[in-house]
């Protein structure tokens, strides 16, 4: 399972074929195409947040990870907690 769930605009989706279409409509196409799994996500004032779930490949270019594991390549944004196995280009690591 890629997603868990997502909670935008006031209201949570659990299909996943839902949440891919929230997503392209969104332009968030970097994670459509990453490799991930159980992810639990956020959008937010046009900002990804990352709950919880497995990043295991892909490029993070902007957003907030606030727990669960990345392995993939970190462009910029917020990293606040977690497993980080990945490659830091940039951002903030709180």
């Amino acid at each position: 399972m890629r997603y868990e769930e997502l909670k935008c605009d006031g209201k949570t989706f659990t299909n996943e074929a839902e949440i891919s279409r929230i997503l392209r409509a969104k332009k968030f196409y970097w994670l459509i195409d990453s490799e991930i799994e159980h992810a639990k996500l956020e959008i937010k004032k046009e900002t990804l947040i990352w709950h919880g779930g497995y990043f295991y490949s892909g490029n993070w270019p902007y957003g907030i990870f606030r727990n669960g594991s990345f392995h993939g390549t970190w462009k910029g944004g917020i990293f606040e907690k977690g497993n980080f196995e990945g490659t830091w280009i940039d951002g903030i690591r709180l």
